[in-house]
């Protein structure tokens, strides 16, 4: 083999490559059943000290939570629920939207949104919630679904633009790495501060999708809302993350809990299909079903970009 071919052949094995239609991911990312764990998966990426110097700079978390839901959506859901060559148009161009967050914490460091540890660390947190979102709200994962599951997280890695270096390529390597961080990387700083606040969710300002809904009702309902968020955000968090910050989980948290998870598993599955996943999600999963053609995806093309 020619020094060209080897190269090219080195480009093949490296390029991203979309998750399509029969990947467990699109089975699972964009369901409501992930989104149950994703105020855990903030919470523990907030508490890495860059992405708390980042995210406490302007608080959208906070003044413009709606909105940055929305933003978030926009940009990282379509990683994965979209055709081919933009799901990997999209993961770039996330990754290059983090090349202009950085600037000095209140300590006096620099930071920086692509600082390798931190930016591997947001989509670290993403193979844990998935398995313990199946422990609680689910059933029970197969060895081979969850090895398929831990191979589709690296190739969602390598989407985002995380080269193979910075992310474990082994569970045990993976679990090695989670505690790691939690245990000698994580603080609890000012957004953490906000965060685990029972009344954080309750105080989310009104949307303007309702607007005309009068506030002392708009309150009543996310005061009900926030408590409940704020409950599972708690119970849903890793046991050593809640034993290093001395985060209260009752006896009654964990009775409560184990009724709401029941309530889930119970419930969930007869749920209608398309009510089961967030609008952008299912736009693309009924896309993938009257157009599949438009899914299959060329793995020879070299012109993607390389992780490096």
């Amino acid at each position: 083999m020619n020094q060209a071919a080897q190269l090219q052949e080195k480009q093949h094995k490296n390029a991203p490559q979309p998750l399509g239609p029969e990947s467990s991911t699109w089975r699972d990312f964009g369901s409501y059943l992930f989104h149950l764990m994703l105020p855990q998966a903030f919470v523990l990426q907030s508490a890495h000290p860059v992405i708390d110097a980042a995210v406490s700079k302007d608080k959208k978390y906070k003044y413009d939570p709606w909105g940055r839901a929305k933003g978030s959506v926009k940009l990282l859901w379509p990683v994965v629920y979209s055709r081919p060559e933009k799901a990997i148009e999209m993961g770039h161009r996330l990754r290059e939207m983090h090349r202009q967050i950085k600037g000095v914490d209140k300590d006096g460091n620099k930071y920086h949104a692509l600082d390798p540890e931190a930016y591997s660390w947001v989509h670290i947190t993403g193979f844990d919630a998935t398995l313990r979102m199946f422990e609680y709200f689910g059933r029970p994962v197969s060895r081979e679904e969850r090895a398929r599951i831990f191979d589709e997280w690296k190739q969602m890695g390598s989407l985002l633009g995380i080269p193979d270096r910075n992310i474990p390529q082994t569970e045990d390597e993976y679990w090695k790495h989670f505690d790691y961080i939690i245990e000698e990387r994580l603080i609890w700083g000012e957004v953490l501060d906000d965060l685990m606040d029972p009344a954080f969710y309750g105080n989310y300002p009104r949307p303007e999708e309702m607007k005309y809904l009068p506030m002392p009702i708009f309150r009543l309902l996310m005061g009900t809302m926030g408590w409940l968020m704020h409950k599972v955000t708690v119970a849903t968090l890793p046991q050593n993350f809640r034993r290093k910050f001395n985060v209260e989980y009752s006896k009654s948290d964990q009775r409560f809990f184990k009724l709401f998870a029941w309530a889930v598993r119970t419930f969930y599955p007869v749920v209608p299909e398309r009510m089961r996943y967030i609008p952008l999600a299912w736009k693309a999963i009924k896309d993938s079903r009257n157009h599949p053609d438009a899914y299959e995806h060329d793995y020879t093309d070299t012109n993607e970009l390389v992780i490096s």
